[in-house]
């Protein structure tokens, strides 16, 4: 199944399915901003959603990675046999489309 769906969604999604692992690659991602110099691998057992502001908060003790401004997600679970891929499409509020995206790893 690969769906769009809103930020309320979402957090239903991981909230009916049980996820052991969110895993976030700087190599995933559509736009490298370090230029591909410096490379994160990060693995994460808790995944926050906030519907005000639409924020996804990924937790491991005492790290954390945010992602603000989500306008929608998208939810893949065929493409690939790592996990769900989970796409989150970000963007300041005046922004009519999102302006940059984050791919991350559910499983």
């Amino acid at each position: 199944m690969k769906k769009q769906v809103s930020v309320r969604e979402l957090k239903d999604f991981c909230e009916r399915n049980s996820l052991n692992q969110i895993t976030y690659y700087t190599e995933n991602q559509t736009c490298d901003t370090a230029g591909g110099l410096c490379k994160l691998r990060l693995h994460f057992q808790v995944v926050l959603i906030y519907e005000n502001p639409n924020q996804v908060c990924l937790k491991s003790g005492m790290n954390s990675v945010c992602f603000n401004g989500v306008k929608f997600a998208e939810i893949d679970t065929e493409s690939t046999v790592l996990g769900t891929i989970l796409t989150l499409y970000c963007g300041n509020s005046r922004a009519s489309k999102p302006t940059v995206t984050y791919t991350l790893i559910l499983s």
